[in-house]
Order: structure tokens, then C-alpha cells, then sequence
């Protein structure tokens, strides 16, 4: 990246098959998407990365977690994924807060031919900007007291598995959400890969923006199509439900499902991708 940061791009899929590039949610990471993505793998050529201090990458500093950042950080991705495997038309499907920061990416450079995203941060319906603030000063002050050391991924996926926001997910997803979040720490024992400090940052950063994606996607000229958890469920993050913005673009909820929506049905969410792309014909 600019500030030489590494982060590190996997290939999988189809190499003949239209290049999607695929980036995840705040505090997690892109491998623990596979139930979602490897639906894909037959029909796209995936290109996954993790974003600045999370999964396979290593912590950035503080002060560089923030969504312009980020938003350049996928710009040089797009570029390297080009010069690297060829030049091709780009779909991108994003989730959360890497949806946002697609959105600012796409704003200010536009590399992709068509968006699918995932609970990408609309404001709530007849929310102010104080109301959104109340809700981003809590889920940010949970992200920093968020236990951040573990004596084995079993422990993290056990506490996860008796906690109501992620009840949605199969057991073996929250083993694999595990296996993906942590990394071997010093003196033994596991950490979390993107720390407490860090993602409460970008909280913070991805609810300041959530304000303004209706405002980005208007000046936006390509498919787009939003896939939203459902909006009556009480632990869902921030649902995407904004009716002043539905008739712009492509909207979607799945109903029954959480933020998690991928993790939590990830055949629902393969099928409305492809039927969405297939409809523009990108698929």
C-alpha cells in the first residue's frame, strides 16, 4: 500500500470466469466468508483479501484505520490484482464496512462495473444524525471492551456460540470464524488478529460514512444492488433500510437473518448475487 503496508490478495475460482474481487465486515476477516464465496468459485474468478489489520495481514497503525485509507488501500488492490493476473472488468462484493468503503473507492475512481453489497450502512429509517451517533458510541464501546486474549480458538467459538448476536450462525462457521480472527499470540495462547482498539475506530469511521452512502450511491452510474439483514430482527447491526433510497437501486433483505447474513445463510445470499448479476448480464 502507499504507507508500504502489506496486504495480501488469494485467487480462487475460475480464472476464465468474470473477476470478482470480494473484502468483508469490521473485526473479521474474508476466509471466514467460505460457506458464502466458495458457492462462486464454479462461475467467478474471486480475487479475496483481508482488509488493513485483519486476517492475514498484520496490524497497521491506529492512526492509519480509517475509511480513505481504506478506500485507496482497494484502489492499489484493484491495480495489483490487474497488472498481476491480467486486466478484466471488476465486480465487487463487499460487506459492512468494506461495503462503505467500496462505495468511497467507487466514488472517487470508478474500477468497477457493478457492486453487490451487504448490509452496507444506509441510516435508519427517519433516523437523525444524533440517533445514528447513540448507536455508534455503543457498538463502538463494545468492539474496545471486547476480550481480546484466548488459550484456544474452541474458547472463542464456545463464547460466541452462548452470545445472542451471533445464535444465527452454525457451529462450524463460529469454528471457522475462530480459525480466521485469531493468531498465535506471544507467550502462548491466541489474539485477536484485528485488535479491540482498532475495530472500535472503525466503528466509528464506518457509522460517520453511513450517513452519506445514500448521498455516494446516487452519483454512482452502475448496477448496484443492496442485500440487507432484516430490519425487524433486534440485534441486527444497523439495517440497511433507508425507503427514501429503495427505488435508486436493487434492495433486498433476507428475512430471519442478522448482519451475519453470509455466515448465517450463505445460499440465500449466493443465489441473490447471481440472480442480481445474471440480470445485467456480468454473469
Amino acid at each position: 500500500m502507499a504507507d508500504a503496508t502489506i496486504i495480501t490478495v488469494r485467487r480462487h475460482g475460475n480464472p476464465n470466469g468474470p473477476r470478482m474481487v470480494f473484502s468483508h465486515g469490521c473485526g473479521l476477516a474474508a476466509d471466514l466468508y467460505y460457506p458464502y464465496w466458495s458457492l462462486l468459485a464454479d462461475r467467478f474468478d474471486l480475487c479475496i483479501f483481508d482488509l488493513r489489520s485483519h486476517g492475514w495481514n498484520q496490524v497497521s497503525p491506529i492512526e492509519s484505520l480509517n475509511i480513505a485509507t481504506l478506500a485507496a488501500d482497494n484502489q492499489t488492490i484493484i491495480e495489483a490484482i490487474s497488472t498481476n493476473w491480467g486486466p478484466k472488468p471488476c465486480l465487487g462484493v463487499f460487506h459492512s464496512l468494506s461495503a462503505v468503503m467500496a462505495l468511497t473507492h467507487q466514488r472517487h475512481k470508478p474500477d468497477f462495473t457493478s457492486l453487490v453489497l451487504f448490509d452496507p450502512g444506509l441510516k435508519l429509517p427517519g433516523g437523525t444524525t444524533q440517533h445514528l451517533d447513540e448507536v455508534c458510541q455503543k457498538h463502538a464501546k463494545r468492539a474496545r471492551r471486547r476480550q481480546r486474549h484466548f488459550a484456544s480458538r474452541h474458547e472463542l467459538a464456545e463464547m460466541l456460540g452462548q452470545t445472542p448476536a451471533y445464535s444465527l450462525i452454525p457451529p462450524k462457521t463460529l469454528s471457522l470464524l475462530a480459525d480466521a480472527t485469531l493468531r498465535p499470540a506471544t507467550g502462548g495462547g491466541y489474539e485477536l488478529r484485528c485488535p479491540p482498539k482498532q475495530e472500535s475506530q472503525l466503528v466509528e469511521w464506518y457509522f460517520g460514512f453511513a450517513m452519506q452512502a445514500s448521498h455516494m450511491i446516487d452519483s454512482l452510474d452502475i448496477p448496484i444492488k443492496a442485500i440487507s439483514s432484516d430490519p425487524t430482527i433486534q440485534s441486527s447491526f444497523l439495517p440497511g433500510l433507508d425507503l427514501n433510497t429503495l427505488a435508486r437501486f436493487n434492495y433486498d433483505f433476507i428475512p430471519g437473518k442478522t448482519h451475519f447474513l453470509q455466515l448465517e445463510g450463505p445460499e440465500e445470499c449466493a443465489t441473490l448475487t447471481i440472480e442480481f448479476l445474471e440480470r445485467h448480464h456480468l454473469a
